[in-house]
């Protein structure tokens, strides 16, 4: 019941802010949610015994979400990037105590910056491309749907293990019953505005989802940790919310920059 009660708030109020929320608000809501998820990545890159640089992490994540989800010169990503490059790398000069594990720890950061951080950042660049607001309505529905299809899909009918190491609770029948939804909302959406690519596109958005719910799961079972934080009842934190979106969603802005004519 928790579970579904913050889920009819959660909602609407991300549904909202993807349609009606101006570009500066969906900017800023973005970085706060990349922050939360840094600062969970930090945790259980710290629960797995490195010691990332999570101050400066943070100030980077969300930088580089501000740099991707608000209009810029064409520089300002790059200067962007290598800023955050050379200040880790300064930070790691600055601890020569902690030399032993200074690869370990400024890699954990980077990627703290950059898993949550410019993934989440690329929702902000697709809702400035052309329509870019219904796309991501569309990106949620295939992966909302197809995240509550694999949720129940799997415990009326999972009987075959994904990958027990990593995520013991993963069926193959759960992700069937994921993909089906996915494909439903494609097949849906393809007839109402004859476009028949969305069908193959809904299809690689869920695949991509489901690597990403398995790619945080593996940081999870690495840091022996159940949820990445306890911020959302019954739903753990914003990583555990966020990460079948955090690799779906360059999936999307490559077909829009790309493919989509």
């Amino acid at each position: 019941m928790t579970r579904v009660l913050t889920a009819l708030v959660l909602v609407p109020v991300a549904l909202g802010a993807v349609v009606w929320a101006p570009s500066w608000l969906f900017a800023l809501l973005l970085a706060l949610l990349a922050v939360l998820g840094g600062r969970e990545f930090f945790a259980l890159a710290a629960a797995a015994g490195l010691q990332p640089y999570t101050g400066l992490g943070l100030a980077a994540t969300a930088a580089l979400v501000l740099c991707l989800a608000l209009p810029h010169p064409a520089a300002a990503l790059t200067a962007v990037l290598l800023a955050i490059v050379l200040a880790v790398l300064i930070a790691a000069l600055g601890q020569p105590e902690r030399m032993a594990g200074a690869s370990g720890n400024a890699g954990s950061t980077l990627l703290g910056v950059f898993y949550p951080g410019m993934l989440l950042g690329v929702l902000g660049a697709i809702r400035e491309l052309g329509f870019g607001r219904w796309w991501l309505v569309f990106l949620l529905l295939v992966v909302w749907l197809g995240d509550t299809a694999a949720l129940y899909g799997g415990r009326a009918f999972g009987r075959h293990p994904m990958a027990p190491r990593v995520s013991p609770h993963k069926t193959w029948e759960g992700a069937a019953a994921s993909l089906l939804a996915a494909l439903s909302v494609g097949f849906a959406l393809a007839a109402w505005l004859a476009e028949p690519r969305l069908v193959p596109l809904a299809l690689a958005l869920n695949l991509a989802a489901q690597a990403g719910d398995l790619a945080e799961s593996l940081f999870k079972r690495g840091a022996g940790v159940k949820d990445s934080s306890q911020l959302l009842p019954g739903h753990g934190g914003v990583l555990d919310r966020v990460d079948a979106l955090l690799l779906a969603a360059p999936v999307l802005w490559y077909y829009l920059a790309y493919l989509h004519r």
